[in-house]
């Protein structure tokens, strides 16, 4: 009875696979159908228009892109675009991709900080070179002037010499309280910004250095610039950000603004790792703010 049982479990196994699949490969087999993007759902064409970007920025074929995006609503598509531009800058994607990605998203009206830095880079400014124009000089016929008997000018009084005070310069509004060199096998530079306040415990006051999370953090070289928000790493601290780098290059460190003064200037320098092996220069560089921020 025992033998009999497993037969007829095994036969009713076999037999309901081989149903299934008469079922779904003769009787109704799946079925797919070319859709247009536009009838998409909304979900499915923010993909779309993410997707769409992303491939434009690695091959730069504008026509392809402009014609994937095709009927899909301008707001879609610019919202799309520029999550697709924040995810690309976040995980350190190339700046060609960066730039093809941003004028792309500004080509449909998209505008926030990050496509007006990259896409400016896109712009090729033309100064024309003037040029020369041949002079032919022409007969001017001299007229006789009026001999006039000149007046004495009045003596201009003295104006009074006034000293005005020597401004005071402001404080840098960050310092670099540590700086620390190492050698890894990929470059990276690391910022942590911080700052000093004053806390209470059991009664007495003490001095407590916080991160600053939601800064931005500019890195500049000959050709190209990047960015970085602090905060995005938590297990590091609310004060860190990190970028990936290119060997043998220097790069200026900015605050907030990439205008005026660097904070900094890194190079990054071949060296060689404690087991002896070939590495990179890679630098964690610690602010601490000189205000209140």
């Amino acid at each position: 009875m025992m033998k009999r049982g497993w037969v007829w479990l095994l036969t009713g196994l076999v037999g309901g696979l081989i149903a299934g699949l008469v079922y779904t490969w003769v009787l109704k087999p799946v079925a797919f159908y070319d859709t247009y993007p536009p009838l998409m759902r909304e979900d499915f064409r923010a993909d779309w228009v993410r997707m769409t970007g992303l491939a434009y920025g690695n091959e730069g074929d504008l026509t392809r892109a402009h014609l994937r995006l095709k009927d899909l609503p301008p707001d879609e598509i610019q919202s799309a675009l520029t999550q697709a531009l924040d995810s690309a800058v976040a995980s350190g994607r190339p700046l060609p991709v960066l730039q093809r990605l941003a004028t792309l998203a500004q080509a449909y009206g998209a505008n926030n900080a990050a496509i007006r830095i990259y896409a400016s880079d896109e712009v090729l400014l033309f100064t024309p070179t003037p040029t020369p124009v041949a002079i032919t000089p022409t007969a001017t016929a001299t007229a006789i002037q009026p001999t006039l008997t000149p007046t004495k000018a009045p003596t201009p009084e003295p104006v009074p010499h006034v000293i005005l005070p020597t401004p005071t310069p402001l404080p840098p509004p960050y310092t670099i309280s540590q700086t620390v060199k190492s050698c890894l096998p990929e470059p990276r530079i690391a910022i942590s910004l911080t700052e000093s306040v004053t806390v209470t415990l059991r009664g007495r006051e003490r001095q407590q250095i916080n991160g600053l999370p939601g800064r931005e953090i500019w890195l500049l070289w000959t050709g190209g610039a990047d960015h970085a928000f602090t905060g995005l790493r938590p297990a590091q601290g609310s004060g860190y950000a990190d970028f990936h780098v290119e060997p043998e290059q220097l790069y200026n460190l900015y605050i907030e603004m990439p205008t005026g003064a660097p904070v900094t200037t890194l190079k990054i320098e071949a060296c060689t790792t404690k087991e002896g092996k070939s590495g990179w220069s890679s630098w964690l560089i610690v602010l601490l703010a000189t205000e209140k921020r």
